[in-house]
């Protein structure tokens, strides 16, 4: 099941305005792990967007920072068992990047972004989520998370631009339980319930419209799409207008863009035909 985006921050409050103001999302839980420091926002439907700043010991998400800037990190599925899928996966020809089995609440794997086609680290998790709920623990919002919020939003897809559509299909329809909810020429919105798609294609395809993927990089997540659980890409194919972006905000660096609601329930004419 596709549970999270995570985006790399300098600072936890970098990914307040956007993710906790604006778009409404619920304080989950959150906490320094040393290497890294990440907190999950809730949205409607469950799916959850990871902001992760780095820790209070050098590690990982230093060197990311460091690195890349602020961005996309990596993007969890839970399995049902990580040995299974690592089978399923292998079969593919992708190669495990590391990971951790020596908890009994928690065992992970990554898969590179070129290996894995999607441009984005994998995460797989196999999660005990009785035992990691008491793990967790209580977890409040830190001082200085917003107190005044915009209704919690739906996240309708996240845009994800593909190196090789047969390993992603492979990877996410038969592996990981993905359906196809709707698909074009080199596209394919895949879905794991309300509020859990990727809207998927390859470089030269653009479902939603051009707008959407301008400043898409070569191979991995492009955009949040947030709206309605019914919005599909052909909706606003056929009127730009049906959408807004939010200001680019430097310190999360994820293009979000808003469906206008009342847009949706506009119906649309083209040769005589209902849309």
């Amino acid at each position: 099941m596709l549970d999270h985006l995570a985006i790399g921050v300098a600072d936890w409050s970098d990914g307040y305005d956007v993710f906790a103001r604006e778009l409404g999302g619920h304080w989950s839980h959150g906490g320094d792990a040393g290497a890294f420091a990440p907190y999950q926002l809730v949205y409607e439907h469950g799916f959850r967007l990871e902001l992760i700043a780095p820790g209070s010991q050098e590690g990982f998400m230093h060197r990311f920072i460091d690195r890349d800037g602020p961005g996309p990190h990596h993007i969890t599925f839970k399995v049902p068992s990580l040995e299974r899928a690592l089978d399923d996966v292998g079969r593919l020809g992708i190669e495990p990047l590391g990971g951790r089995t020596d908890t009994p609440f928690w065992q992970e794997a990554f898969l590179h972004p070129r290996t894995s086609a999607l441009g984005t680290l994998i995460q797989l998790v196999e999660a005990d989520e009785s035992m990691l709920t008491s793990q967790i623990g209580e977890s409040p919002a830190p001082p200085g998370f917003p107190t005044v919020q915009q209704r919690q939003q739906g996240i309708a897809w996240v845009g994800v631009t593909t190196s090789d559509m047969r390993i992603a299909r492979a990877l996410l329809l038969d592996t990981l339980g993905g359906t196809v909810e709707a698909s074009g020429t080199d596209w394919m919105l895949a879905t794991w319930g309300p509020g859990r798609r990727l809207l998927v294609r390859c470089e030269s395809a653009t479902p939603g419209g051009g707008t959407l993927w301008a400043a898409a990089p070569a191979a991995g997540v492009a955009h949040i799409v947030v709206g309605p659980r019914h919005t599909r890409p052909e909706h606003l194919d056929e009127d730009p207008t049906r959408t807004r972006r939010l200001d680019p905000d430097p310190r999360t660096a994820v293009p979000v863009w808003i469906v206008v609601e009342d847009s949706l329930h506009q119906p649309l004419v083209r040769s005589g035909i209902q849309f």
